[in-house]
């Protein structure tokens, strides 16, 4: 039986109108009889044509959006290899899996509430990196012509999605696009979205500009650009998340005053008197804003900035001084030996909410970009680090396995030396396109160090993470990699496992995954081995 959830979350049984999970059996035979490439692979396209836009209709009628958006992806691959025949089915068959996946695991969800839609305007097909990227960054996928819009009904479909991204392609120039988006510039400028264009021109960027639209990429995709600005895009939902505001001022007064204020607005409030327990409530806990008071009894504002500025979890927390103080050269000392901004303490109560609320903002979306690889927008050494010390707090809390995973290309040195660094960049994008692909939204992906990978999975023990691995192994050594002038290579990699809480800390986990992969590679490379007992394939 299909349940879905209804908006206030609970669930309420569908009178299911299709059988998706013959939908389902149907569609994975379809999928067989591609992968063999039989003599009647034509019919077979136009079948799957036919079934695909009976179960996008099906789809809509029941509301789950998320599915219809990947059968549209479904239905304009297959009539792009109908009309113009590569017999590379790679892109076709990726679908149906993630359609299948879908249906089987039972994950139809009605309206699909609880993630952002990502909504494509453009009349050519989205490249395979931007729907990846949107995927693993937890966007449904709407896709939509520029040319197949009625009335109100691009303005109820820019206003249900989280981001807007629109397509120039090569015959598609930007008056259309100004044409229709002018009257709409207000609704755009509520959401994140992004302008990719074939070229680029000032008046094109300068156009996107006047539109509302907040990024602007070139066609090809810079994805490691292109992931920021998705992680940023995020980010802006966090600001629905509370502030954490500190405050140190001498008088108490101050903290009972803004502390009853900041509750009305739904800001997490924390006072001290007290510079030292400032310090320490501030390093245990850092908070999105520091406010300042500038003169002390003990020690000034300017001295205990500092204080904050070095150390490492406090050195980009805004710090806004309040003050008193009217001499404009003594607020400027204070702004450029450590403080943001300068405000006088009888600042408006709607002003400074404004204020922290767009600082935190800043802060927090920052914080996610300094966490990205800038090759490949995973999360970097530190990031990924950070991100294996939360699961394994999470899995003591919850009794469970964290198991995580270092991988190293195979002889990548030789890649360089006889193709270039270019090439072993395009390895390296390679891998991680491969990886964000693969894994699941909530799973844990970072650029180790050059040519290593870390991968984190929650409530997974080793020998299930040992075959994961193993499948993208034995998938990524399959498939050449195009690394210009027509030139392909074949590339593979080693992997070592280890789990908590057979290693019970962050050192302990490292080494155990790091001594497996080096068993990897002394077994002769392109494998994945875990212990205890080490497993060879």
């Amino acid at each position: 039986m299909m349940y879905h959830q209804s908006k206030n979350g609970s669930e309420h049984e569908i009178n299911q109108v299709t059988d998706w999970l013959m939908m389902h059996a149907s569609l994975a035979s379809l999928s067989v009889a591609l992968e063999s490439k039989t003599a009647k692979y034509r019919n077979q396209l136009f079948d799957l044509l036919s079934q695909a836009e009976s179960m996008r209709n099906s789809a809509k009628s029941e509301n789950y959006l998320h599915l219809a958006g990947l059968l549209n992806q479904l239905l304009q691959a297959v009539r792009r290899e109908i009309n113009h025949p590569s017999e590379d089915f790679s892109r076709i068959i990726r679908i149906m899996r993630h359609i299948e996946l879908v249906i089987k695991n039972g994950t139809l969800t009605f309206e699909q509430s609880s993630c952002p839609t990502a909504l494509i305007l453009t009349v050519t097909d989205p490249a395979d990196e931007l729907l990846d990227s949107l995927s693993r960054h937890g966007y449904n996928i709407r896709v939509a012509n520029l040319n197949e819009f009625k009335d109100n009904q691009l303005i109820d479909l820019i206003a249900d999605s989280g981001l807007l991204i629109c397509i120039l392609s090569e015959n598609y120039t930007i008056n259309p696009l100004i044409d229709l988006l002018s009257p709409l510039i207000e609704i755009i400028k509520k959401r994140p979205s992004v302008l990719i264009s074939n070229h680029d021109s000032f008046i094109v960027r300068s156009a996107a500009v006047k539109l509302g639209l907040t990024h602007f990429l070139t066609d090809p995709l810079n994805l490691n650009r292109l992931n920021n600005i998705l992680q940023a895009s995020r980010v802006s939902e966090n600001l629905d998340k509370p502030i954490h505001v500190l405050m140190i001022d001498d008088m108490v007064t101050a903290g009972v005053y803004w502390g009853k204020r900041f509750k009305e607005k739904g800001i997490i409030f924390r006072f001290e008197s007290n510079p030292e327990n400032a310090y320490l409530s501030a390093v245990e806990s850092p908070p999105d804003i520091i406010l300042l008071d500038l003169y002390m009894p003990d020690i000034n504002g300017v001295e205990l900035a500092k204080i904050f500025r070095e150390h490492p979890l406090l050195l980009d927390v805004p710090i806004l001084f309040m003050s008193t103080e009217e001499d404009d050269n003594c607020r400027m000392d204070a702004k450029i030996q450590g403080g943001d901004d300068f405000l006088n303490k009888s600042i408006p109560v709607d002003y400074l909410i404004k204020m922290i609320r767009y600082r935190a903002f800043r802060y927090r979306q920052t914080n996610a970009i300094k966490s990205s690889d800038s090759l490949t927008g995973l999360m970097n050494h530190n990031a990924i680090k950070e991100f294996i010390n939360t699961e394994i707090e999470r899995a003591n809390r919850q009794n469970c396995f964290t198991t995580i995973v270092l991988l190293d290309i195979d002889n990548f040195k030789k890649v360089n030396d006889v193709h270039g660094h270019q090439a072993g960049d395009i390895v390296i994008r390679k891998l991680s396109n491969i990886l964000n692909t693969r894994l699941r939204r909530y799973d844990g992906i970072g650029r180790y160090g050059g040519e290593e990978f870390m991968l984190v999975l929650p409530n997974t023990n080793e020998l299930t993470a040992l075959k994961l691995v193993n499948r993208i192994r034995v998938d990524f050594a399959r498939k050449p990699i195009n690394i210009g002038n027509d030139v392909n290579i074949i590339v593979t990699f080693s992997a070592g496992v280890s789990s908590f809480p057979e290693h019970q800390d962050l050192t302990a986990l490292i080494e155990a995954a790091d001594k497996n992969l080096y068993l990897a590679k002394k077994a002769g490379r392109n494998c994945v081995i875990c212990s205890p007992p080490p497993l060879v394939y």
